[in-house]
């Protein structure tokens, strides 16, 4: 999904405490004790004081790693369907100041989605007491209302190709968005243009080959697709390796759709948007997995 770049509500922290030791898939850390159990602890961020338990922590960190996650998605992946107690958990870090919940109209429908964002308090204090998760952009604050939906089905699709890796063998390391993936390789290429005003066409298209290279991108047509989603995991074999993936939406136009299988994404969609892009998934020979939604 293409994106204005200047949103500095979103603009990350990166996460650097070295960890103790390689971090294990956070989807699974709640199986060690049951979640009603858990104690909470006394943090402190800023001279402020919050009291925090570990399924508080981790639905920060989802929230912190994915920007915008519907509610009835945590539910589902980060508590395992116990409604009552992460709607406990989310009033609690609200209260607190940490976490903030919206109501979204969906457009084209009457259905309302209800997602949760960190605060700015809420992503200090995550980066200083959550997952040590060295390199990991933390984000805060709402992004368009557009754009919430959208942004919403990464985090369901996210579980869905963790899933995919993990029964591989793999273990997640590192998510990276495509704001990062936009400031990572835009930066470097304005600067370019800014102290070689006079660099012909040949030399700007070198420049950005060896950006997009530096990133593990692609230059298609004189422009490097970025993807919704990149994950970085260890797979298998214990190679450090990662997978673009794209959220398709009965949006996307065929040339859309060809540059981004071009450039190697997985795509995904969900039942409806790839009804709509059937005819053009066909006539490209893309696939795509359903994302329920």
């Amino acid at each position: 999904m293409d994106r204005d770049l200047d949103v500095p509500t979103l603009a990350p922290v990166v996460a650097d405490r070295t960890p103790d030791r390689p971090e294990r898939s956070t989807e699974r850390d709640l199986a060690h004790r049951p979640i009603l159990e858990q104690e909470h602890s006394l943090f402190v961020t800023r001279g402020n004081s919050y009291r925090l338990n570990p399924s508080q922590l981790k639905s920060m960190n989802d929230l912190g790693r994915f920007r915008t996650v519907a509610l009835d998605d945590l539910d589902r992946h980060r508590y395992g369907g116990a409604k009552d107690v992460a709607e406990r958990d989310l009033r609690d870090l609200t209260r607190q100041g940490l976490v903030q919940i919206k109501s979204v109209r969906v457009s084209g429908s009457l259905r309302t989605l209800r997602v949760a964002v960190l605060t700015r308090v809420g992503r200090e204090a995550l980066a200083a007491h959550g997952p040590r998760q060295p390199g990991q952009a933390l984000y805060a604050g709402f992004v368009k209302a557009r754009e919430v939906p959208h942004d919403a089905a990464i985090y369901r699709m996210f579980h869905a190709e963790r899933t995919r890796i993990e029964r591989a063998g793999g273990q997640v390391q590192r998510i990276v968005l495509d704001y990062e993936l936009k400031r990572n390789v835009y930066t470097p290429l304005a600067s370019f243009r800014s102290k070689n005003p006079k660099a012909s066409p040949a030399e700007y298209a070198q420049r950005q080959r060896e950006v997009a290279e530096q990133f593990g991108l692609k230059v298609i047509e004189g422009r490097i697709p970025l993807p919704d989603l990149r994950i970085e995991y260890i797979d298998s074999r214990g190679d450090q390796t990662r997978v673009d993936l794209e959220l398709a939406t009965h949006h996307y136009h065929g040339d859309a759709m060809r540059t981004k299988a071009q450039a190697g994404f997985t795509f995904y969609a969900d039942t409806d948007s790839a009804q709509r892009l059937s005819k053009v998934l066909e006539e490209r020979d893309i696939t795509v997995a359903i994302l329920s939604l």
